[in-house]
């Protein structure tokens, strides 16, 4: 059988056997987070086989990152990501729960992230690793906040993506938690879709403002792609990029 592999511009990467396969949403995350951070060392809760961490290190030539994930078989794959990309010798895996993870093991971080667990209310799949994926069944957003802040730095900060019709759950979280917001990216298809995805980072110490940024994927429904798409396809993708299409 094939390879399962995705090709960005300078790295390329397994997907099998995730359940969540590398997608739009992820990358936009791995993309927009931290736009004024030079991170010196970066956590990644539930890497999965590594896009987010491989993304960062990408963007971040002089952070050493440090990616976490529960489930062996996808370590595994994450692992061989890792080897296989320009940055091997700035990223480790550790197989290990959120809810596990000690400062006093691993150390403090700067910069911490997570693409966590979605659809808490949606029908649970018979696919287990495609379960943990998708499902908020292990990390529920309180012990998810518990440990970013357990694990990062007093003038660091950490960054997550949730889907839009949950704001509020992951909002009150945040604040209960005793973060503050920093930045909020909302994310649509086009102009006037309802908004399908939130990025929010957050910081121990209160901003003077929160930055709010909006990003639409086409120009119109079923549309071509909007210029902060093809910016974004360009640099991160660009055999695959045709201005013409999404």
């Amino acid at each position: 059988m094939k390879p399962d592999v995705f090709y960005f511009r300078d790295f390329s990467m397994l997907q099998a056997p995730s359940g969540q396969r590398v997608n739009t949403d992820s990358c936009v995350f791995g993309a927009v987070i931290g736009p004024t951070s030079k991170p010196s060392r970066i956590l990644d809760i539930g890497t999965g086989t590594g896009v987010l961490a491989l993304m960062l290190a990408s963007r971040f030539p002089e952070a050493q990152i440090t990616a976490v994930e529960p489930e062996l078989s996808i370590a595994e794959i994450a692992r061989e990501n890792f080897q296989a990309s320009p940055w091997r010798d700035r990223i480790e895996v550790i197989v290990s729960r959120a809810q596990d993870l000690s400062p006093g093991t691993i150390g403090s971080f700067d910069f911490v992230l997570c693409n966590p667990p979605y659809f808490q209310n949606s029908m649970i799949s018979e696919n287990h690793l495609r379960m943990v994926a998708r499902h908020n069944t292990d990390l529920s957003p309180v012990e998810l906040y518990v440990a970013m802040k357990r694990m990062m730095t007093e003038q660091g900060s950490v960054w997550i993506s949730f889907p839009e019709d949950s704001n509020e759950l992951w909002f009150r979280q945040g604040f209960e938690s005793g973060f503050h917001l920093t930045h909020q990216v909302t994310v649509m298809d086009h102009p006037g879709a309802k908004p399908h995805m939130t990025v929010a980072g957050w910081s121990l110490v209160k901003p003077v403002s929160t930055i709010n940024d909006v990003i639409h994927y086409r120009m119109s429904h079923k549309g071509s792609a909007s210029q902060w798409m093809r910016t974004f396809r360009e640099q991160w993708y660009p055999a695959r990029f045709n201005a013409q299409f999404f």
